[in-house]
C-alpha cells in the first residue's frame, strides 16, 4: 500500500486574535512544535482516523481532497504531535494541514498552497464554527506574518526569536469564544468599534517593536492587548492568574494566546528572566521555551527512504 506523511507547525498570535475575525490585522508565528499525519492508501473507499470515530481536523481535509481530485481509494491516517490539543497553540489548523499535504503527496500531486489552504480550512471547521484562516495560513507557510480576513497572511522579519508559552490546563473551545466575541460587538457596537481601532494600533506599533526587537515596548503592547480582550470577555481566572505571577517574576509583558477563556499564555522576558519564570511556573502549569518563525509545511521522508 501506498502512504505518505506530512508535518505542520503549531502557532501563536502575538497581537490580534478575535478582532481578526472582525477584519482587524493580527501577528502571528509559527512554533518549533509539530504535528505529523502518516496516511496510507486503503480498501473500501473509506476515510479513517486511527484511535478516532467521527469527523475530525485530519480526515475532513483529506475527505475535501479526495473528493475534489476525484481519488476513488480509502486512506488511513494516523496523527503524531507535539502540540498540545484546545490550548490555543494551533493544532487542529497544524494537523488538518499535515493531513491535506499527505494526501496531496500519496495521490501523486504537487503541494499547492491554495488547495492546501481550502482542504485545511474544511477541517477547520471541524474544531472552529468561523475559522479565522489565519491558523492554516502559518501552518502552512511558516514563519511569522500579519494577517487579515481581507489580505490573507504576509511574512514579516521579526528580530524575536523565542518566548514563553504557559498552558494553564484548562481547555476550551474555540467556536464558542468567537461566539461571545461577536455577540459582544452586538450589543456593545459603539464600544467594540473603539476597540477594534485601538487593537489595530496596537498592532502597527507592536510590527516596529518585533524587528527590533524592543522588549519593554513588546512586553507593554502584549499587556495592553490583554485588557482589550479581557474586556471583550474572553480571559478567565487561570489566565489572569498566569499573567499575574509571569510579571511579578520579572516578564516584560504576558497575554493569553489564541481563543482564550483558558488555553495558553505567552510571555516575553529576558533569557535569565525566562529561566525563572519557568523553574517557578513548571510546578503547576506547562511550561515551553519556544523558537519562533519555524518552517511551514513539509513532506517527511519515509522509513528506509534515502
Amino acid at each position: 500500500m501506498r502512504a505518505a506523511t506530512a508535518s505542520a507547525p503549531g502557532k501563536i498570535i502575538l497581537f490580534g486574535e478575535h478582532f481578526v475575525v472582525h477584519g482587524n490585522p493580527a501577528i502571528a508565528s509559527a512554533i518549533n512544535l509539530r504535528a505529523s499525519v502518516e496516511v496510507v492508501e486503503a480498501e473500501g473507499g473509506v476515510i479513517s482516523l486511527e484511535g478516532f470515530i467521527g469527523d475530525n481536523p485530519a480526515s475532513s481535509a483529506a475527505s475535501y481532497l479526495v473528493k475534489k481530485l476525484g481519488y476513488n481509494r480509502g486512506l488511513r491516517l494516523r496523527i503524531s504531535s507535539q502540540i498540545p490539543q484546545s490550548v490555543g497553540l494551533g493544532s487542529s489548523a497544524a494537523i488538518a494541514v499535515a493531513s491535506a499535504a499527505a494526501t496531496l503527496q500519496l495521490i501523486g500531486r504537487k503541494l499547492d498552497h491554495r488547495l492546501l489552504l481550502e482542504a485545511a480550512h474544511e477541517g477547520e471547521k471541524v474544531a472552529h464554527y468561523t475559522p479565522s484562516g489565519i491558523d492554516t495560513s502559518i501552518a502552512v507557510f511558516g514563519g511569522a506574518g500579519v494577517y487579515t480576513r481581507s489580505e490573507g497572511y504576509k511574512k514579516i522579519d521579526m528580530g524575536l526569536e523565542e518566548l514563553l508559552v504557559i498552558n494553564t490546563g484548562r481547555p476550551r473551545r474555540t467556536g464558542d469564544l468567537v461566539r461571545k466575541v461577536r455577540e459582544f460587538g452586538e450589543n456593545n457596537p459603539g464600544k467594540f468599534g473603539e476597540i477594534l481601532d485601538e487593537a489595530a494600533g496596537i498592532v502597527d506599533e507592536a510590527l516596529r517593536a518585533l524587528r527590533e526587537p524592543d522588549l519593554e515596548i513588546i512586553g507593554r503592547l502584549m499587556n495592553r492587548n490583554q485588557e482589550l480582550l479581557r474586556m471583550v470577555g474572553v480571559s478567565s481566572e487561570e489566565i489572569e492568574e498566569v499573567i499575574g505571577e509571569c510579571l511579578r517574576l520579572g516578564a516584560c509583558g504576558a497575554k493569553l494566546t489564541g481563543a482564550g477563556g483558558g488555553g495558553c499564555v505567552i510571555a516575553v522576558a529576558d533569557r535569565d528572566q525566562m529561566d525563572k519564570i519557568s523553574r517557578k511556573l513548571c510546578e503547576r502549569c506547562q511550561v515551553m521555551r519556544v523558537g519562533l518563525m519555524a518552517e511551514g509545511v513539509r513532506i517527511e521522508p519515509r522509513p528506509g527512504s534515502p
